[in-house]
C-alpha cells in the first residue's frame, strides 16, 4: 500500500517537474531578442515562401513602406520555415503576420493576415504618438523674469 502511494507521488511529482520545465522554456521563448529589435519601432514581418497572399500583397505593401520610412522604422521579414523558433517565440500561428514591438521588447500591435499600407501607417502614428508622448518634455526655451516682488518665475 505504502509503495504504491510513493509510486504515485513520485509520478505526480515528475509530472509537476516537466510542466515547471516547459513553462520556463515557453516564457523564455516568449521573450524578443536583441538582434530582433533595433531602433525605437521594428515591424515584424512573418512570412513564408509558398504563402500566396505574402508574396503577392504583404511583401510589396511592406517594401513601399520601408522605403517610406527609411530609417523611422526598421522592418524584419521573418521566414517561419527557415526559423520555426521566432514564429514559437513570437506565438505566431497564422501567415502573413506583421507586429510592431518597441525598443524594450513589447509587442505593441498584432495584424494577422494581410495588413494593408493605411493599417499600418495609422498604427506608426498611433505608437510614435504614445512614445512622443510618454517621453519627458523638454521645454524649447526657459526665461527667468523677476518681477517686482523680487520672486523668480519660470515661464515658457
Amino acid at each position: 500500500m505504502i509503495e504504491r502511494a510513493l509510486t504515485a507521488l513520485g509520478v505526480l511529482l515528475g509530472l509537476w517537474l516537466a510542466w515547471c520545465l516547459i513553462t520556463c522554456a515557453q516564457r523564455r521563448l516568449a521573450r524578443p531578442r536583441a538582434e530582433d529589435l533595433e531602433g525605437p519601432l521594428t515591424l515584424l514581418y512573418f512570412y513564408t515562401p509558398s504563402c500566396g497572399p505574402c508574396r503577392l500583397i504583404q511583401t510589396p505593401i511592406l517594401e513601399t513602406l520601408a522605403a517610406e520610412w527609411r530609417e523611422a522604422v526598421r522592418v524584419r521579414a521573418v521566414d517561419v520555415t527557415a526559423e520555426p523558433e521566432a514564429a514559437t517565440r513570437y506565438r505566431v500561428w497564422t501567415v502573413p503576420t506583421t507586429m510592431w514591438v518597441d525598443a524594450s521588447g513589447t509587442v505593441r500591435a498584432v495584424n494577422n493576415g494581410v495588413a494593408t499600407a493605411e493599417t499600418l501607417r495609422r498604427q506608426w502614428l498611433q505608437l510614435r504618438r504614445e512614445s512622443d508622448a510618454s517621453a519627458p518634455r523638454q521645454p524649447s526655451r526657459i526665461a527667468i523674469l523677476r518681477p517686482s516682488g523680487g520672486r523668480d518665475v519660470k515661464r515658457e
